[in-house]
């Protein structure tokens, strides 16, 4: 019941708070009764924490193998990005290329007499 204790002398500090920046006074406010600041209380741990396992420190050069590998990685997937875009810019031109064939050309047709 200690934490309902401290729950409510929190929500009397807060209004007290609260008024002294707003200069008004709330209903929540009257209702609480006040509670003596200057008592002290004592908290207990709930629970004990269990010391927590430190995984092993990092060597610098399997930090160093593994960059090395993640940017390998990185660079054959950019390559293969680049290999795929130019495979489209290709087949796109070659596209336009074989229509532009059929299309007749302005100076195959003689100029309309006027």
């Amino acid at each position: 019941m200690q934490w309902k204790r401290e729950r409510d002398l929190l929500i009397a500090q807060t209004m007290a708070f609260v008024q002294t920046v707003t200069g008004k006074t709330t209903e929540a406010e009257r209702r609480l009764e006040s509670i003596p600041l200057d008592e002290p209380t004592e908290v207990e741990r709930p629970v004990e924490f269990a010391a927590a396992a430190r995984p092993s420190p990092v060597r610098h050069s399997e930090l160093r193998e593994e960059i090395r590998g993640r940017v390998a990685a990185f660079r054959a997937h950019q390559q293969l990005f680049d290999r795929d875009r130019d495979a489209y810019y290709k087949s796109v031109l070659a596209k336009v290329r074989a229509s532009s064939e059929h299309l007749p050309r302005a100076s195959d047709n003689p100029p309309a007499k006027r």
